[in-house]
């Protein structure tokens, strides 16, 4: 399914941003730290080249928490 369908009422606005676990391609997994799902749909469509999937390969879109500060 596409990032927005598989974020649905999980990804939320927040001012500080938020890391969310992606699982993709049935078993590959990554992790991305955004404020919103504008954010998320963006940053994953510029990355499923890089991760070798199509835009609608998401399995799933878990909220981690909060971005550690360095």
């Amino acid at each position: 399914m596409n990032i927005k369908r598989a974020g649905k009422n999980i990804v939320v606005e927040t001012e500080k941003p938020m890391t969310y676990r992606i699982g993709f391609n049935d078993g590959d997994e990554t992790e991305l730290n955004v404020s919103n799902m504008s954010e998320l749909e963006e940053l994953w469509l510029s990355l499923c080249p890089e991760f070798g999937c199509a835009p609608d390969s998401v399995d799933y879109v878990h909220k981690v928490g909060y971005e550690e500060a360095e």
